[in-house]
């Protein structure tokens, strides 16, 4: 059976995702840039409904789930998949040359 997943967002992905806005704001001051960008992230975390476990997983577990990756555009998306709930909870959002792992690595100790 074809399901449609739910999307759940942490609060550290709207940090992310706020500060990712703020630094647009604030360098480019172009607000129609920032507020596109929130669109697009939001669409791009759209696209996983259908098919969340379409990427790959980053070798981490959050509470017990794998962590999946999605690349979009110049930036990543981790995000774990609840089959019992049918939703996907967007854990972080960050730029592809961040050291994505060691920060991860760093939140999921705080986190669990």
């Amino acid at each position: 059976m074809k399901y449609t997943y739910k999307i759940e967002y942490t609060f550290s992905s709207r940090d992310d995702i706020k500060k990712m806005k703020k630094y647009i704001l604030e360098n480019f001051k172009y607000r129609e840039l920032g507020e596109n960008f929130t669109k697009r992230m939001k669409e791009a975390a759209r696209q996983l409904k259908t098919l969340p476990k379409g990427y790959d997983t980053v070798g981490f577990q959050y509470c017990g789930y794998d962590i999946y990756l999605k690349p979009y555009r110049t930036y990543l998306f981790f995000y774990i998949v609840d089959e019992s709930t049918h939703t996907i909870t967007v854990l972080r959002v960050m730029q592809d040359g961040m050291n994505w792992q060691y920060i991860l690595k760093r939140w999921l100790q705080g986190n669990q």
